[in-house]
């Protein structure tokens, strides 16, 4: 029985404070005589091998992004692989929470590969071939440094929106280019890329969210009858285009179909203070945006 209680405190240690749990567990799992026969030899590790905390075994080193101990001797979460470091990004302490140790690779630089892909990292690159190494796939060589020069590629596209007349919409591009691409909006049955002399319609465009990206907006004010239709988000450089289309879709102020878009809406947003001269919000589709 007190054997059975000493366990019961060494395991509720680990859980309740991971520090001392991995102390106490690297206690439970000092490190003895090496047997490598013993060893697990079938090991599919994208990031490579490293040693175990005791130097006797190979395991799988940690990829790109996962978590890692800053301590080589821990083995909580194991080290990372090959030309991986752990270290605590800038950013996680900036952002005011409690930061966690992940694994980074330590060469920076983007890579093109053979099969036209853009790696952000060579660590993403190795990865990439020892994977399809495993899987007796042809492997992806370096085409160059440098992201790939391709045509561009609509990572999130416009979706559906479903709005009251009057309320303002806004649809939103997210395009993946080298070069960089230029993006353009155009409603179906027009051949004039937008706003053109519509003073209720503003398009812009920026950087981001993430490398060689770019999001653009459509937005429309004052949303009429006359405004319906599908509308589609054209993003082009030297190397093609791409197209995405969405549709919007105006329901009159006084249909039924309205007050029960109302309510909807009512459900999700409590409002504590209305005014009754200001227009009601509709959100209908989530990935659409109605304001």
């Amino acid at each position: 029985m007190d054997h059975f209680l000493v366990l019961f405190v060494v395991l509720s240690g680990s859980v309740t404070d991971s520090q001392a749990g991995r102390g106490l567990w690297d206690q439970l799992e000092a490190c003895g005589e090496c047997y490598p026969d013993q060893c697990v030899t079938e090991l599919r590790c994208p990031a490579g091998r490293v040693r175990d905390r005791c130097g006797c075994c190979w395991e799988c080193g940690g990829d790109e992004g996962q978590p890692c101990d800053l301590d080589p001797s821990g083995s909580f979460y194991g080290l990372c692989g090959e030309g991986l470091i752990c270290q605590i990004l800038d950013r996680d302490l900036l952002a005011g929470e409690v930061p966690e140790p992940q694994c980074v690779c330590v060469q920076q630089g983007v890579l093109c590969g053979s099969d036209g892909r853009t790696y952000e990292t060579p660590c993403q690159f190795r990865t990439a071939q020892h994977r399809q190494r495993e899987e007796s796939k042809l492997t992806v060589t370096l085409a160059h440094h440098g992201p790939c020069k391709a045509k561009p590629i609509i990572a999130t596209p416009p979706h559906d929106v479903i709005t009251v007349e009057g309320n303002d919409i806004i649809f939103s591009c997210e395009v993946s280019a080298y070069p960089m691409a230029m993006i353009e909006w155009r409603k179906e049955g027009n051949s004039i890329f937008l706003p053109a002399d519509d003073s209720h319609m503003a398009v812009q465009a920026r950087g981001g969210p993430r490398r060689f990206e770019l999001t653009g907006w459509l937005q429309i004010e004052d949303v009429r009858q006359a405004d319906e239709g599908v509308y589609t988000c054209t993003a082009r450089n030297q190397f093609g285009e791409v197209l995405a289309p969405a549709r919007l879709q105006v329901v009159k102020k006084d249909s039924e179909w309205a007050h029960q878009l109302k309510q909807q809406n009512t459900a999700v947003y409590d409002d504590s203070v209305e005014d009754e001269d200001d227009e009601e919000d509709y959100k209908v589709l989530s990935s659409g945006h109605s304001y």
